[in-house]
Order: structure tokens, then sequence, then C-alpha cells
């Protein structure tokens, strides 16, 4: 129910309404001032108002039609009456030729909102949201300017994913990257985010496949026992496996092999409180050439510590950002975040634990698709309309 506020005027009575969007505070205001009332303009609720309702609508009504004049009153008085009912009646006239185009901008306001907040439903950081929930709004407007056509709520939500697609970049894809001997590419990510199964399915689906020679080297200054489970899933599909306890060992391996069309880096998994553990280890990979390094992330990990994370590795300059555990993530709000942020192109995404399989180019339709927006009061996953 909306709650009302008076101003104060002289010759008009004007009045505020205030409610939950535009169209209830303007039929409460025409229920309660007539047809002979005026629309004088529609906002949104200031601060210090705005318990009463998100907006406000402003109407005026002459003072004429509310009290006649006494018989004391004056004939300049009485002229100045006329004049401005006159007035009132010639911007009454005007908007009324023009009133969907008046009540447009509030309409967009409204939907934009409505949008903005699904997009905080979905884990978006609030500035990212606020810009692609008006760009959204200001695209199907300039398409379908008639207000009710912003109703179209899945249109709308179409039109919003092809935003946040366009701020998504992409690596270019391994196969048409130039094939020299001693290519590095090293795995790097914060611990749990799935960097040993990975390895071992872009190992198999981009060297094996391709019959590209591989040796995986696992370096790990601080833990010996680290390199197990990797060297396991090397046994397995069947690719040398080297572990690097110093980084005297790594820098070695390196040379050993380097005659490799392909050299795999596993990197130990650096949380918080033991990054400084990590300065070694990046002055090295510094140093290397033909590499490229991909940064690690589950797709599941909440937006501000994938924000953290992406700060703190930023000691090793990795050049793509790599999503795990898709399959795990509720929305990939946090992780699209994350990726617009850093500003940096996306690899590859993994969304399970079946090697080698569930390895994939990244492209924005998977990110999209884990994107939920909600609909007619009701939770779904956003389709992916663009599968670039």
């Amino acid at each position: 129910m909306s709650e009302q506020m008076e101003q104060p005027a002289v010759s008009m009575k004007i009045k505020s309404y205030f409610s939950s969007s535009v169209e209830k505070a303007i039929q409460e205001a025409r229920e309660e001032m007539g047809p002979e009332a005026m629309l004088l303009t529609t906002r949104r609720s200031s601060r210090q108002t705005r318990h009463l309702g998100a907006y406000e609508v402003v109407f005026g009504l002459p003072a004429a039609s509310a009290a006649a004049p006494s018989v004391s009153s004056t004939s300049d008085l009485s002229s100045e009456l006329q004049s401005l009912h006159a007035q009132l009646e010639e911007v009454k006239s005007a908007l009324h030729v023009s009133g969907v185009r008046a009540s447009e901008p509030a309409a967009s306001s409204s939907v934009s909102e409505e949008l903005y907040r699904d997009l905080l439903e979905a884990d978006l950081e609030r500035d990212l949201a606020r810009k692609v929930a008006e760009e959204a709004v200001d695209a199907w407007r300039q398409t379908q300017p008639s207000p009710a056509s912003l109703r179209g709520a899945g249109m709308l939500r179409r039109v919003a994913i092809e935003s946040l697609s366009k701020r998504l970049r992409f690596a270019p894809e391994f196969a048409q990257q130039p094939q020299e001997s001693g290519r590095l590419v090293i795995f790097v990510g914060p611990p749990g985010a799935g960097k040993t199964s990975t390895i071992a399915k872009f190992a198999v689906q981009h060297c094996l496949a391709a019959q590209r020679s591989v040796r995986i080297i696992s370096v790990d200054p601080h833990r010996v026992a680290s390199h197990e489970k990797l060297r396991a899933l090397a046994g397995v599909i069947g690719v040398g496996f080297t572990p690097a306890n110093t980084i005297s060992e790594f820098v070695e391996a390196l040379r050993e092999f380097r005659t490799k069309n392909v050299i795999l880096v596993d990197t130990p998994g650096y949380g918080g409180r033991d990054f400084e553990g990590a300065q070694d280890i990046s002055r090295c990979l510094a140093s290397a050439v033909l590499k490229e390094i991909h940064l690690i992330l589950p797709a599941s990990m909440k937006r501000a510590d994938l924000a953290r994370y992406v700060r703190q590795y930023e000691l090793f300059q990795p050049d793509y950002l790599l999503f795990t555990k898709l399959d795990e993530a509720e929305s990939c709000g946090a992780a699209l975040s994350a990726a617009i942020a850093a500003n940096k192109p996306l690899s590859f995404f993994s969304n399970g634990q079946t090697i080698p399989e569930d390895l994939e180019p990244a492209r924005s339709g998977p990110l999209i698709a884990y994107l939920s927006l909600r609909e007619a009061g009701t939770r779904e996953p956003a389709e992916a309309v663009t599968a670039a």
C-alpha cells in the first residue's frame, strides 16, 4: 500500500504519491485527485523518502478546482488564476499527446531495477550488474520503444546475456598456436582448484591425441609427497613424469626435456598465508620463454575469494583464466565477474571429473548457461544465446 506526502502550494494543489511502482502510484493519484489532476514528474524516491516507496510521482491540481475564490478576491488574483489555469491546460494537453513518451523513462527505470536485482541474485558484481541492466534496457528501448514491451522479461534477459558475452575474451585454440619444441604450459592456482585432473585431461586431449611428445613436471619445494597423485595419473594415461623438489631440480628438468613438444608444469596450490613461498617459482617462470600460464580457479568459489586469488596470483603474471567445477556452481555470476574484472582471456572450462572428456575450450555458452536469472518469480538457467 502506498503512502503519501503533501507539498504546500499557493495557487495549485501539489501532491506526491509513493509506491513500489510508477503505475500503482499513478493509479492511486487518479483515484484520489480525479481526472483533472495532471502528472508533473516521476522519479526515484530520495534516500529520506525511500521507506515510503521506491518511486515518487507528483501530481498537480489547480486550486480553483479544490476551492472557489472568496468574494473579497481582487480582480488581479482572479486574472492570475485564470492565466495559470490556461497554462496548466496547455501542459496537460501536451502530456496527453506524448503520454507514452512521458512515462517511458519511469517504466524503463522500473524494469532496469528488476533486472539489476536479478543479476545481483545471480552473484554478479554490483557495479557490473548495474551497467549490464542499464545497457540492456537502453538497447531494448531502441528496438521496442513502447514501455509495455519492456515487460518481455525473457527477451530482456537475452539482451543482458549478450551484453555480458561481449565483455568476455577467449584464448586462441591450442592446436592453432605455433608448434615448437620446449613449449611450456604452466598451471597455477589455489589448493583444491583441480590442477591435477586438469593437467591429465589436457595431456590426453591436446598432446597424446594430437601426437605431440609431452612431459609432465611437478614442482613443489615445500611438500615432497604432493607429487604422488599426479604421478599416478601420469602413469595411467601413459605420460612421462618428473618430480622436482627444489628450484634447481626444476630448472634441470626443464633443460632435460626441452626437446619435447609440450612440457606441462604443475605448481603448488598456494593459499593466502603461504603465498610467500611462491616467490622463487614465479621468478624462475618469469625467465622462461615459449610459455603460457593458466590460472585455474573453481567456478563454485565465492566471488570475494575469486577476486582475492586473481589479485594474489598476478605474481605469476598469468596469460589466461581456466575455470573448473562448473558442474558444482549454483550460478556462474561470480566467475563471470572475476573474468571480466581481470580482463584476461579464458582458455578452458572443466565441468566434471571424467578424464579426459570433461575439459573443453572456453566460450561464453557454458558460463552463461550456469547464470541463473529470475523470471516470473522462479529461478531457472538462462538460455545460452551465443556460442562464441
